[in-house]
C-alpha cells in the first residue's frame, strides 16, 4: 500500500504528501526509513527475488480517523465528500486527477509491475444519491490510468503493466456505488478484479457471476479471504475455513485468491489479542497450501455462513444472511442459499451441516429440507442452550436450539443449494419470529470421521 488519504507512506512524492506517521507502525520499517531505505524498493525487490510480482495499492477513500488530518482533505474542504468524514468526492476532476498523477509518478519513479485500486476502502467514492449517474467519471479516470500503464510499459520495452481493482462482492454493490465494473472488463481496463467484503470472508460470494463476466476478455477473478468472518467474532478463522472458502471459490471458476488484512493473524502487529503469538510465520504456510486446489479435496474443512454485519455493511447493503419467519407464517418457512461444491462422493468423507435456531419453545417442530430433499426428522439432533451465547464464543445472543444432522453427496448440487425450514409443529408458545442463523457445513475425511 502506497496511497491513503491522498498521502502517501513513502517519501519524495510531488504529488503526494509525505505520511511520516505510517513509517512507525510496521515492526522494522522506522529503522529502514531512519537509514534512508526505500521502503518500496525493499519490498519490491524481495518480491522479485522470489519470483513474485509487485503492484503498488491505493486506497481510494480510506477514512480511518487520522484521514481528517490528511493536508489535501483539510486544504480543500469543498472537495470534501458530504455525509463521509475523511472521505473526498470523486465527482470533482481535481480529485480523480490527483489519482492519476499519482499514478505517474509512481510508475516514473518505480519499476514496479502494476497498479491495484483499492475501493474497498472505503467504498463510497460518491454521495449516495449521485453515485449511479457518476459511474462514467470513475470509468474515465481508469481509461487514464490503463493510458499511464500502457505508456510506462512501452517505455520499459514491457508487454504489460497489470491494473487490478478491489471491489464489493456483488453487483447490486458494484452499480450503487458508482462503479461500472461491466465496463471496465469489457474495455479490457482491468487484467483482474478481487471482490471482497469490507472486513469479512465471505463463504457465499457468488464468484461464478464475476467469472462469467470476465470470461473471453483476458481479465481474472481473484475473490477475497480475510481473516476475519463476522462482527463480534472473537477469533480468527482457521486453517479448515481458509480450505473451504480456496474450494469453493476455486470451483466456481476463480483464477486464484486475493487476501486482506492477513496481519490479523500474528500478534506481532495488532499489539492485542486477535492472532497467534507464533502467527509469524506459521500461518504463511496455510497460504502456501491454497495455492494447490486439487489437494484441497482430501483435506477437512468447514463452510461458515454467517451473518458478516448486524445489519449493514461498510457498503451500506444488508448482509445479515440468515432464516426468519413470523410464526403465523410457519407453514411457509423461510430458506437460505449455501454454496457448496461436494457432490463428489471421492474422497470418501463425512458431511454434517449444523445450525441455531431462536424462538421455539420445547414443543415446537422444525422441518428441513434440502434442495426439496426432506431430512428424515430422526436423524436430525436437537439440543437446547438456556444459556444463549456469550462475546467469547461468538455474536451474543439468548438462548437458542442447535441443530445437527448429516448431509448426503447425492442430496447436494453444485454451487447454490437451498436449505429451507418450515415450522411443522406449531405449540403456539414460542417467539412471534422464529430465526435460524449461523450455518455450518464440516467436511471431514472418513477416516477423520470414525
Amino acid at each position: 500500500m502506497a496511497w491513503a488519504r491522498f498521502e502517501s507512506p513513502a517519501p519524495g512524492f510531488k504529488t503526494a504528501d509525505y505520511e511520516a506517521r505510517f513509517a512507525r507502525f510496521p515492526p522494522g520499517f522506522g529503522p529502514l526509513h531512519d537509514a534512508g531505505l526505500n521502503q518500496i524498493k525493499i519490498m519490491r525487490d524481495r518480491c522479485r527475488k522470489h519470483g513474485m510480482q509487485f503492484l503498488v495499492c491505493l486506497r481510494m477513500n480510506d477514512r480511518h480517523g487520522i484521514s481528517q488530518k490528511a493536508k489535501f482533505y483539510v486544504e480543500n474542504p469543498a472537495l470534501r465528500l458530504p455525509g463521509y468524514p475523511g472521505g473526498l468526492d470523486y465527482k470533482h476532476a481535481r480529485v480523480r486527477n490527483k489519482v492519476v498523477a499519482f499514478v505517474a509518478e509512481v510508475l516514473k519513479r518505480f519499476d514496479v509491475d502494476g497498479i491495484e485500486l483499492d475501493y474497498m476502502r472505503w467504498c463510497h467514492m460518491f454521495d449516495s444519491s449521485e453515485a449511479v449517474e457518476n459511474a462514467p467519471l470513475l470509468t474515465d479516470m481508469t481509461r487514464k490510468i490503463r493510458s499511464v500503464l500502457d505508456a510506462a510499459a512501452k517505455t520499459r520495452g514491457r508487454k504489460k503493466l497489470l491494473l487490478s481493482a478491489r471491489i464489493p462482492q456483488t453487483f447490486f454493490e458494484c452499480r450503487r456505488l458508482g462503479f461500472d465494473v461491466k465496463a471496465w472488463v469489457q474495455e479490457r481496463l482491468v487484467d483482474y478484479i478481487c471482490p471482497s467484503d469490507f472486513f469479512f470472508s465471505d463463504f457465499n460470494i457468488a464468484v461464478d457471476q464475476y467469472v462469467a463476466l470476465c470470461r473471453g476478455t483476458g481479465c481474472k477473478v481473484f475473490p477475497t479471504i480475510h481473516p476475519l468472518i463476522q462482527v463480534n467474532h472473537p477469533e480468527n478463522i482457521e486453517p479448515e475455513h481458509y480450505r473451504a472458502l480456496a474450494r469453493g471459490f476455486f470451483a466456481s471458476g476463480a483464477a486464484g485468491l486475493s487476501i486482506y488484512n492477513y496481519q490479523y493473524n500474528w500478534r506481532r502487529w495488532t499489539g492485542g489479542t486477535r492472532g497467534l503469538v507464533d502467527g509469524w510465520p506459521k500461518t504463511l504456510s496455510w497460504l502456501t497450501e491454497l495455492k494447490k486446489p486439487d489437494g484441497l479435496d482430501s483435506r477437512s474443512r468447514e463452510y461458515l455462513f454467517v451473518p458478516l454485519w448486524q445489519i449493514y455493511s461498510p457498503s451500506g447493503v444488508a448482509k445479515a444472511q440468515r432464516i426468519a419467519f413470523e410464526r403465523k407464517d410457519g407453514a411457509k418457512g423461510d430458506a437460505i442459499g449455501l454454496r457448496l461444491f461436494e457432490t463428489n462422493p471421492k474422497p470418501a468423507r463425512t458431511l454434517t451441516l449444523e445450525f441455531k435456531s431462536r424462538g421455539q419453545a420445547e414443543s415446537d417442530r422444525l422441518a428441513l429440507e434440502i434442495n426439496g430433499h426432506a431430512i428424515p426428522a430422526d436423524s436430525v439432533s436437537r439440543t437446547f442452550d438456556a444459556d444463549g451465547q456469550n462475546a467469547k464464543e461468538g455474536r451474543p445472543c439468548g438462548p437458542y436450539h442447535r441443530y445437527v444432522f448429516r448431509l448426503k453427496h447425492e442430496w447436494l448440487k453444485p454451487g447454490v443449494n437451498l436449505l429451507k425450514v418450515v415450522l411443522a409443529e406449531d405449540s403456539g408458545k414460542g417467539d412471534k419470529l422464529i430465526t435460524g442463523f449461523d450455518f455450518v457445513v464440516s467436511v471431514k475425511p472418513a477416516a477423520a470421521g470414525r
